[in-house]
């Protein structure tokens, strides 16, 4: 009703500190949906997290809803469109444990350029190369730098094909320390994103389950998810 309503004005929800913005397109009204009505992150947390990190921030509705059910836990959002970070701006401002960075996640660090392959919003990707929107690429284990951390709670990756870089150069250095992991795959804007994120964490003990869109692994060795 709100989006239908084309209201600028933020919305107030009983289970949210703050309320929450977003603008009126399609893609925000569905992963308001995905997020806080179906609550496809509200997924068995075997640990109190300490350290969350959001790959694909988006308009940050996903550190919303961790900043709100973990609100101990110290959560950098990362998020490479402007629009959409403007956005996340507005709804992560008022949580104090959320740091919001305007960049893109990589398997390298460098500078990259965010295409716009007709997908949306919410699916705009990254390539290797200059560009008329080129952003700053971290690498997860600077990401974790940034943090202060060796070892992360709560891994959430929603990168619109990224995962296939992400898991297939250099995942070594960071999902033996993850405890669990959410993420998408992306098949249909990059083919062989699912192998890579299975052909990884394949090499680990994970434990699988789904929600939603989002594959939730559990590292054995770090949470013990089944008692």
């Amino acid at each position: 009703m709100h989006f239908k309503s084309k209201s600028q004005r933020p919305i107030r929800l009983p289970f949210l500190q703050h309320p929450v913005y977003f603008r009126n397109i399609g893609s925000d009204a569905k992963m308001f949906e995905q997020i806080f009505v179906n609550r496809e992150y509200d997924v068995k947390i075997p640990v109190d997290p300490q350290i969350i990190i959001d790959l694909g921030a988006n308009v940050g509705f996903a550190s919303v809803f961790f900043a709100n059910r973990f609100p101990r836990a110290k959560i950098l959002a990362i998020e490479p469109d402007e629009s959409n970070y403007a956005t996340a701006q507005k709804n992560l401002a008022p949580y104090k444990n959320v740091q919001l960075v305007k960049g893109a996640v990589w398997h390298k660090s460098q500078t990259i350029n965010l295409v716009d392959k007709g997908y949306g919003v919410a699916a705009y990707m990254v390539e290797e190369g200059a560009g008329k929107n080129e952003v700053k690429a971290y690498t997860i284990k600077e990401i974790m730098e940034i943090l202060n951390t060796d070892s992360i709670d709560i891994l959430k990756i929603d990168v619109e094909g990224t995962e296939k870089e992400l898991f297939e150069y250099g995942s070594e250095e960071w999902l033996p320390v993850t405890k669990v992991l959410i993420t998408e795959t992306h098949d249909r804007y990059k083919a062989g994103t699912s192998r890579a994120v299975f052909n990884a964490v394949g090499k680990f003990d994970f434990s699988l389950e789904l929600s939603g869109e989002n594959l939730v692994l559990y590292n054995n060795n770090l949470v013990k998810v089944y008692q």
